[in-house]
């Protein structure tokens, strides 16, 4: 019989991915004692929103999880693109991993943005339901589940288009990967 484990879904566009997202596979792996944590880029955003390639961003999501490469904990999953769908729904996302893990517990880790617009969400009592915990994470200051540093891709890219330096914003290796690609300029 499959052993029951703990898995962190933890979904965004990574565009690119900063700290931050850094810090929550982190605390979901040492703070929250998941035995998994399940990274999952953003194949096309249900809200309309602009991406970076998929590729690219799967790439970087890559990067950011170098630190774990191998211990077998943490995994960058391409479930959104396999899933061949126009639009891809986190709680389709979700529905498909406990169909194919029926013995694991999944627990989804959000940002509080995200958290903030959770109405506009598909079926997200949905997710409630199939999800053992939803852990937000805010940013700065507030009264949530896992609060970090005040950093955005958006800020980032931004960052970016001026000319500035924000390596110190990133994990190791993602700057490289974004001025070698001529990204977000």
């Amino acid at each position: 019989m499959p052993k029951s484990k703990d898995i962190a879904i933890f979904g965004g566009k990574f565009d690119p991915p900063h700290l931050g997202h850094q810090l929550t596979v982190f605390l979901a792996l040492e703070k929250f004692s998941m035995d998994e944590v399940w990274v999952i880029p953003t194949f096309s955003h249900p809200f309309g929103f602009q991406s970076s390639s998929y590729d690219l961003r799967f790439r970087m999501a890559e990067d950011m999880v170098l630190l774990w490469k191998n211990t077998g904990r943490v995994r960058v999953l391409g479930i959104e693109k396999e899933m061949g769908t126009e639009i891809v729904h986190t709680v389709d996302v979700i529905a498909l991993l406990k169909e194919r893990h029926p013995d694991y517990r999944f627990h989804l880790f959000i940002g509080e943005d995200n958290w903030k617009v959770k109405d506009k969400w598909k079926d997200f009592s949905k997710i409630e339901e199939l999800c053992e915990k939803i852990v937000v994470i805010g940013r700065g200051k507030g009264d949530y589940d896992l609060s970090l540093p005040d950093i955005s891709s958006t800020e980032i890219r931004e960052m970016i288009k001026e000319g500035k330096d924000p390596s110190d914003l990133l994990p190791k290796g993602i700057w490289q990967l974004i001025k070698e690609r001529k990204i977000y300029r």
